[in-house]
């Protein structure tokens, strides 16, 4: 081992007295090239695009920083990543910033009032009229800039919709489906124009599965019933502890011809899911959704949660966790729901 050290340290020696390797305390052997401002933005629009934002919103800082914080294309950045984190707030700092900045660059301008507008929007949550007022104005904004942004039309038409102008939200969601007819929100912005309702109720999303029994089941399938979704799965401790509940619960209420109990099961495993369901005598629709589409179209995070959907399609309850109390209250739910189903039939 002595002998391979002091041969190392004789070759580097003789490449020293040759010239060929320079010994200086002060300079790097080699040096890797810092990163450039355009370097950086790059990599976070490539971190952006694999929904790595916490490592973008770094990156874009550090480029941003570069441009002694008076980079209009990094505050756009930022705001995109922001708004994909849902941190509204966030949002509207880094669009005022690019308003601030941007100057004449049209297409930075339309996408920070758009981004803004989203914001405002999504603060509001449906409710505050003065945000929803705030968007309106943005979006306008932005379609002074650019009419011919399909998006905006969208976007400005739903914030009309919140603050019942639905006239007027049907002309700017025709305008969209006239410039984009097979666009991404295509079939929502139909779904608007039939019942602009639906712009400001809390809809379930749309879905449909073939249970384990073999029933096909869709959302337009339930319309005029109450529906409980169960989430839930076998490796669940509270999942598991609330099945006798849930037993009783399909017992008492299952010769309602209003009312449904449906199991959502997070299971990957189909074996241990089907004989778990047999064992315990979960005899309602189940249905193992294991490429998590139903769960993604509900947002659903943790287990089990419950949801209870009106006759209308609309979600009126949702709570998280199993216990006495939750149970109650579930239950106190599915028997108002059913009650105005009820009433709605005979209005009828």
């Amino acid at each position: 081992m002595l002998n391979t050290r002091i041969g190392r340290l004789t070759i580097l020696l003789l490449l020293i007295s040759f010239g060929l390797v320079g010994l200086s305390l002060n300079t790097r052997i080699a040096t890797a090239q810092d990163p450039t401002y355009e370097d950086e933005l790059e990599s976070g629009k490539t971190l952006f695009r694999q929904r790595r934002y916490d490592e973008a919103l770094k990156t874009f800082k550090r480029a941003n920083e570069m441009r002694e914080k008076k980079c209009a294309e990094c505050y756009g950045w930022l705001s995109e990543t922001y708004l994909a984190l849902e941190a509204y707030k966030n949002v509207l700092e880094s669009s005022d910033k690019v308003i601030e900045l941007a100057a004449g660059n049209k297409e930075l301008l339309v996408k920070a009032y758009n981004n803004k507008g989203l914001a405002l929007q999504a603060q509001a949550d449906k409710k505050d009229q003065k945000k929803l007022q705030g968007a309106e104005m943005v979006f306008r904004q932005a379609l002074a800039l650019d009419n011919e942004r399909p998006i905006i039309h969208y976007n400005l038409g739903v914030v009309l919709m919140q603050l019942n102008r639905d006239q007027e939200g049907v002309v700017e969601m025709k305008q969209y489906l006239q410039m984009q007819p097979r666009g991404s929100f295509a079939e929502m912005a139909r779904r608007l124009v039939e019942n602009p309702r639906r712009a400001r109720e809390n809809y379930a999303p749309d879905f449909s599965f073939t249970s384990l029994q073999g029933e096909y089941i869709s959302l337009d399938d339930l319309k005029g019933k109450v529906v409980l979704l169960d989430f839930w799965g076998t490796w669940c401790p509270p999942c598991v502890e609330s099945v006798p509940e849930l037993r009783n619960l399909h017992k008492r209420y299952s010769k309602d011809p209003t009312f449904v109990l449906i199991g959502i099961s997070s299971d990957r495993d189909d074996e241990v899911w089907k004989d778990f369901t047999d064992k315990n005598r979960m005899i309602w629709p189940q249905y193992r959704d294991g490429n998590r589409k139903i769960q993604n179209a509900f947002n659903i995070r943790a287990y089990p949660t419950y949801i209870v959907i009106d006759h209308e399609g609309i979600v009126r309850y949702q709570s998280t966790g199993f216990g006495y109390g939750r149970a109650a209250d579930l239950e106190s739910a599915i028997k108002k729901y059913i009650k105005n189903a009820a009433q709605s039939a005979e209005a009828r």
